[in-house]
C-alpha cells in the first residue's frame, strides 16, 4: 500500500471519529436553542399581561432570531449528513479567478485532453465539476468574478462546506479586491488553504530551448513571485484575518499540460511540487484536517450563533435601560405633580369657598324673608358652577398627565431607535390612561344637587322677623337676626357639600388620576423593564452556555490533534478562545505545543498565553 492509500484510509477512519463528535455537538445545541425559544415564549406572555404598554417589535425580533437560528441549527444537521455521506473520499477544492488556469490543473492532474481549458476571455467552468486524482475527489467550481456572479458564489461557498483542504490559485498579475475576499469567506468557514501561483507566461514549445529559457527565468523570478504573494496576504488586516501562514508554491500551468509529453518541459513547469505539495499536507495532516472538517462545519455556524444570542441579550439589557431611565424621570415627574397639583387644589378650594361666602352673605341679605329660599339658593349656587371647575382643574390634570406619558413613550422610541442604530423598528404603544371622564360625572352627582335647607327653620326665622316688625317695633334687629340665621344655615349646609366636593375631588386625584394615570403606567414601566432585563439574563445565560460547549468542541478537537501528533507537544489549556479560520488563543501554564505547528495545522494564528494563576487554580 502507498502512502497516499494509508493516508486516505486513515482520513476515512477519522471521519467516522469527527462525524460522531460533530453530531454530538450538534444535539446539545439543539437543546439550548430550544430552551431559548421557550423562555423567549414565557417572555410574551408576560408581556401580553402588560395591558397597557407592548413592544411588539422587540419580542417579535427576538422570536424572529430564534427561528433563523433554529433554521441554522437544521443547516448545521443537513451538513454534517452531507459530509457524513460524502466521508469516503478526501475532499479538495480549487478556487481561482476566472482564466486563472483552474480547469488547466484539472486537466495536468486527470491527464484530460485540454477540453475544458478555456479560450481568451471564455468562461469554462460553468458549475461545480468534480474530478478524481490518487484517491482524492477535486473539485473545481465557477470561477471568482465570474459572470454568474451571487449564484456562482452560492455554488462555490456550498460546495466548500464539504472540502477538507482548499487550493486557491492566483496568477501573477495584480491581486484582485475580489480574490481577497472570496479567500475571506473560505477562511472564515475555518478551511486550511495551500496556495498555488501560476506564473502565466507566453511561451511558444516548438522553440523548445528558448522556452526552457523562458520558463527557468520566470519560476526562478522569486523577489517577483514572493511580491505577487504579499501583495496579496496584505488584504488579511481589511478583513480582520491572518494569511501571513498560507503557503504558496509557483508553477507554469500551460507549459505543465503541454508538456506532459515532454519530461524536460513539464520537470521546468515545477508542477511536480504542486503535486507534492497537496500530496504532503494530505499524507501529513489530512486524518486531522478530517476531522476538523466535521468540527468546523458545527463550530463555524456555532460561533455566529453564540454572537447572534449575545446580541439579543445586549439589546435586552440596553432597552431595559432605557425603560429604567424613563421610569425614573416619570416618579421624578410625578413628585413635582403632585406638589404642583395639591397647592392647585387647595388654591381653588380656598377661591370656591371665599366665593361661596360672598355668595351666602349677598343671598342672605335679599332672601331672608323668602319663601322660596331653597329652590332660589339652588338656583344661585348653580350658577357659581363649583363642579364645572372641578371638572376643568381635573382634566387640566389628566391632560398633563396623558401629556407626560406621550412625551415619555416618543422619547423611548427614539431613544431605542437611536441606541440600535436602525437595525429594527421599534414602537412603544400606550393604551389611554384617561380615566378621569368616565368616573368624574358619578363622583361629582352628589356634590352638584340642590343645597337642600330645613324649610320650617327658615319659616320659622321669617315669621319671628314679622311678629316682632309688628308688635315689638324691634324691625331692624330682628331683619337682622333673620339675616344671620339665614347666612348660618346657608354657610353650614354649603360648606359641608363643599367640603364633600373637595374630598370627592382629592379621592379622583388620587385614585384616577395619580395611581391609574400616574403610578400604574410607572408600574408598567417598571414591569417592562424587569421583563426585558430578565429575557437579556436568560439569553447572557444560554449564550454562555453554548459558549462553554463551544470551548468543549475546540478542546476536543485540540484532544484529536495530540492523539495525532504525539511528537508535537502538549496544547492543554486552562481557557480557550476561538475564531475558526482566524485565531485560536490558549492560555495555558503546562502547554509545550508549537503555537507555528499547530498555526500551520490549523490554517488559523495561534497564540499561547499564561494562565492567570487564579484561573489555573479554578481548573485544578
Amino acid at each position: 500500500m502507498s502512502n497516499i492509500d494509508q493516508a486516505l484510509r486513515e482520513c476515512r477512519e477519522s471521519a467516522e471519529q469527527g462525524y460522531q463528535l460533530a453530531m454530538h455537538k450538534y444535539r446539545e445545541i439543539e437543546q439550548t436553542l430550544s430552551n431559548e425559544k421557550k423562555r423567549i415564549s414565557e417572555i410574551n406572555r408576560e408581556q401580553n399581561q402588560v395591558s397597557r404598554i407592548q413592544n411588539v417589535e422587540l419580542i417579535q425580533k427576538q422570536s424572529e432570531g430564534v427561528q433563523r437560528l433554529e433554521s441554522e441549527i437544521q443547516k448545521i444537521f443537513d451538513d454534517i449528513q452531507l459530509l457524513h455521506d460524502r466521508q469516503k473520499y478526501f475532499s479538495i477544492l480549487v478556487y481561482g479567478r476566472t482564466m486563472a488556469g483552474k480547469s488547466t490543473l484539472m486537466e495536468i492532474l486527470t491527464h484530460g485532453n485540454g477540453q475544458s481549458i478555456g479560450k481568451g476571455a471564455q468562461r469554462t467552468t460553468l458549475d461545480v465539476r468534480d474530478y478524481f486524482w490518487n484517491g482524492m475527489k477535486i473539485t473545481d467550481v465557477p470561477g471568482i468574478g465570474a459572470f454568474g456572479g451571487a449564484e456562482d458564489e452560492r455554488l462555490a461557498d456550498d460546495a466548500a462546506k464539504s472540502a477538507d483542504l482548499i487550493i486557491f490559485l492566483l496568477t501573477n498579475d495584480a491581486p484582485q479586491a475580489d480574490e481577497a475576499e472570496c479567500l475571506a469567506r473560505l477562511k472564515s468557514m475555518g478551511k486550511p488553504v495551500l496556495g498555488i501561483i501560476n506564473v502565466k507566461k507566453s511561451l511558444r514549445i516548438s522553440q523548445k530551448d528558448r522556452a526552457l529559457r523562458d520558463l527557468n527565468r520566470a519560476l526562478d523570478d522569486t523577489e517577483t513571485i514572493n511580491n505577487i504573494i504579499e501583495q496579496f496576504k496584505a488584504f488579511d488586516k481589511k478583513h480582520n484575518q491572518d494569511w501571513s501562514g498560507i503557503k504558496f508554491v509557483a508553477t507554469h500551468l500551460l507549459a505543465a499540460f503541454e508538456g506532459q509529453d515532454d519530461p524536460e518541459i513539464y520537470q521546468a513547469s515545477k508542477f511536480d511540487q504542486v503535486e507534492e505539495f497537496i500530496l504532503n499536507k494530505v499524507q501529513t495532516d489530512g486524518q486531522f484536517l478530517r476531522i476538523k472538517n466535521f468540527s468546523d462545519i458545527v463550530a463555524v455556524p456555532m460561533n455566529r450563533i453564540i454572537l447572534a444570542i449575545f446580541e439579543h441579550s445586549a439589546n435586552a439589557l440596553k432597552e431595559s435601560d432605557l425603560w429604567y431611565e424613563k421610569r425614573r424621570e416619570l416618579q421624578s415627574w410625578r413628585e413635582k405633580f403632585l406638589e404642583r397639583s395639591q397647592k392647585k387644589l387647595d388654591r381653588l378650594y380656598d377661591q370656591l369657598a371665599e366665593e361661596l361666602n360672598d355668595a351666602i352673605y349677598d343671598f342672605a341679605e335679599d332672601h331672608y324673608e323668602d319663601e322660596k329660599v331653597n329652590e332660589n339658593w339652588s338656583r344661585r349656587i348653580r350658577s357659581l358652577h363649583f363642579e364645572n371647575r372641578y371638572k376643568d382643574l381635573l382634566k387640566s390634570f389628566a391632560d398633563e398627565c396623558e401629556k407626560k406619558r406621550r412625551e415619555l413613550s416618543d422619547e423611548l422610541s427614539s431613544e431605542i431607535k437611536y441606541t440600535f442604530r436602525g437595525n429594527t423598528s421599534f414602537n412603544v404603544n400606550l393604551e389611554s390612561t384617561t380615566t378621569w371622564g368616565k368616573y368624574i360625572g358619578g363622583a361629582l352627582f352628589i356634590a352638584s344637587l340642590p343645597f337642600r335647607l330645613n324649610p320650617i327653620g327658615i319659616g320659622l326665622t321669617v315669621a319671628a322677623g314679622i311678629y316682632g316688625l309688628l308688635f315689638q317695633n324691634e324691625k331692624q334687629e330682628n331683619i337682622r337676626q333673620a339675616k344671620e340665621k339665614l347666612r348660618s344655615d346657608l354657610s353650614e349646609s354649603s360648606f359641608e357639600m363643599l367640603g364633600k366636593m373637595h374630598s370627592q375631588i382629592i379621592d379622583i386625584f388620587n385614585d384616577k388620576i395619580l395611581h391609574e394615570g400616574v403610578d400604574e403606567f410607572a408600574n408598567s414601566l417598571s414591569n417592562y423593564q424587569f421583563m426585558l432585563a430578565r429575557l437579556g439574563k436568560s439569553q447572557s445565560e444560554i449564550a454562555s452556555s453554548l459558549l462553554e460547549e463551544f470551548r468543549d468542541l475546540n478542546i476536543d478537537l485540540l484532544n484529536e490533534e495530540k492523539k495525532i501528533y504525539k511528537d508535537r507537544g502538549d496544547a492543554s489549556c486552562a481557557a480557550i478562545a476561538r475564531i475558526p479560520g482566524v485565531i485560536l488563543l490558549i492560555l495555558s501554564n503546562d502547554s509545550n505545543a508549537n503555537p507555528d505547528a499547530l498555526s500551520d495545522l490549523l490554517g488559523e494564528k495561534v497564540q499561547i498565553d499564561p494562565a492567570p494563576k487564579e484561573l489555573s487554580d479554578a481548573v485544578k
